[in-house]
Protein backbone atom coordinates (compact mmCIF):
# COMPACT_ATOMS: atom_id res chain seq x y z
CA UNK A 1 0.00 0.00 0.00
CA UNK A 2 2.82 2.41 0.85
CA UNK A 3 4.32 1.83 -2.59
CA UNK A 4 1.05 2.76 -4.31
CA UNK A 5 0.62 5.89 -2.17
CA UNK A 6 4.17 6.93 -3.04
CA UNK A 7 3.44 6.40 -6.72
CA UNK A 8 0.23 8.44 -6.49
CA UNK A 9 2.09 11.29 -4.79
CA UNK A 10 4.65 11.14 -7.60
CA UNK A 11 1.89 11.35 -10.21
CA UNK A 12 0.38 14.33 -8.41
CA UNK A 13 3.80 16.00 -8.50
CA UNK A 14 3.91 15.36 -12.25
CA UNK A 15 0.45 16.84 -12.63
CA UNK A 16 1.62 19.91 -10.69
CA UNK A 17 4.36 20.50 -13.26
CA UNK A 18 2.03 19.91 -16.22
CA UNK A 19 -0.84 22.18 -15.20
CA UNK A 20 -1.08 25.50 -16.96
CA UNK A 21 -0.24 28.38 -14.67
CA UNK A 22 -2.85 30.71 -16.12
CA UNK A 23 -6.12 29.26 -14.93
CA UNK A 24 -7.39 25.90 -16.02
CA UNK A 25 -5.74 22.55 -16.72
CA UNK A 26 -4.68 23.23 -20.28
CA UNK A 27 -4.65 27.01 -20.40
CA UNK A 28 -6.80 30.05 -19.80
CA UNK A 29 -10.01 28.39 -21.02
CA UNK A 30 -12.12 25.68 -19.34
CA UNK A 31 -11.78 22.52 -21.46
CA UNK A 32 -12.50 18.80 -21.43
CA UNK A 33 -9.20 18.38 -19.58
CA UNK A 34 -10.77 20.14 -16.60
CA UNK A 35 -13.92 18.03 -16.90
CA UNK A 36 -11.86 14.84 -16.86
CA UNK A 37 -9.60 15.91 -14.03
CA UNK A 38 -12.22 17.25 -11.61
CA UNK A 39 -13.76 13.90 -10.57
CA UNK A 40 -10.32 12.38 -10.04
CA UNK A 41 -9.18 15.23 -7.81
CA UNK A 42 -12.50 15.09 -5.95
CA UNK A 43 -11.91 11.47 -5.00
CA UNK A 44 -8.24 11.99 -4.27
CA UNK A 45 -8.88 14.93 -1.96
CA UNK A 46 -11.73 13.16 -0.19
CA UNK A 47 -10.21 9.70 0.16
CA UNK A 48 -6.42 9.92 0.19
CA UNK A 49 -6.14 11.37 3.71
CA UNK A 50 -8.09 8.34 4.97
CA UNK A 51 -5.12 6.18 3.98
CA UNK A 52 -2.72 8.26 6.06
CA UNK A 53 -1.23 9.97 3.03
CA UNK A 54 -0.11 13.55 2.73
CA UNK A 55 -2.93 15.88 1.71
CA UNK A 56 -2.93 15.87 -2.11
CA UNK A 57 -3.00 19.66 -2.52
CA UNK A 58 -0.29 20.29 0.07
CA UNK A 59 2.85 21.67 -1.54
CA UNK A 60 1.21 21.82 -4.95
CA UNK A 61 0.23 25.46 -5.48
CA UNK A 62 -0.83 25.12 -9.14
CA UNK A 63 -3.03 22.11 -8.39
CA UNK A 64 -4.51 23.85 -5.36
CA UNK A 65 -5.23 27.03 -7.34
CA UNK A 66 -6.73 24.99 -10.18
CA UNK A 67 -8.96 23.04 -7.76
CA UNK A 68 -10.22 26.27 -6.17
CA UNK A 69 -10.93 27.81 -9.58
CA UNK A 70 -12.54 24.80 -11.25
CA UNK A 71 -14.99 24.39 -8.37
CA UNK A 72 -16.51 27.79 -9.20
CA UNK A 73 -17.78 26.55 -12.57
CA UNK A 74 -21.55 25.88 -12.31
CA UNK A 75 -21.36 22.53 -14.10
CA UNK A 76 -18.45 21.34 -11.98
CA UNK A 77 -20.13 22.60 -8.81
CA UNK A 78 -23.27 20.61 -9.68
CA UNK A 79 -21.37 17.43 -10.52
CA UNK A 80 -19.24 17.66 -7.38
CA UNK A 81 -22.33 18.14 -5.21
CA UNK A 82 -23.86 14.99 -6.70
CA UNK A 83 -20.61 13.10 -6.20
CA UNK A 84 -20.36 14.29 -2.59
CA UNK A 85 -23.90 13.14 -1.91
CA UNK A 86 -23.21 9.72 -3.44
CA UNK A 87 -19.94 9.37 -1.51
CA UNK A 88 -21.70 10.28 1.73
CA UNK A 89 -24.39 7.66 1.05
CA UNK A 90 -21.76 5.06 0.22
CA UNK A 91 -19.80 5.79 3.39
CA UNK A 92 -23.01 5.49 5.41
CA UNK A 93 -23.67 2.06 3.88
CA UNK A 94 -26.43 3.20 1.52
CA UNK A 95 -26.90 2.32 -2.11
Amino acid sequence: MTEKLTELQSRLDQLETMLASNGFAAGAEFTLADCALAPTIFFITNMLPGFGAKAPLEGRPKLSAWWTKVQTRPTVKKALAEMAEALKAMMAGGA
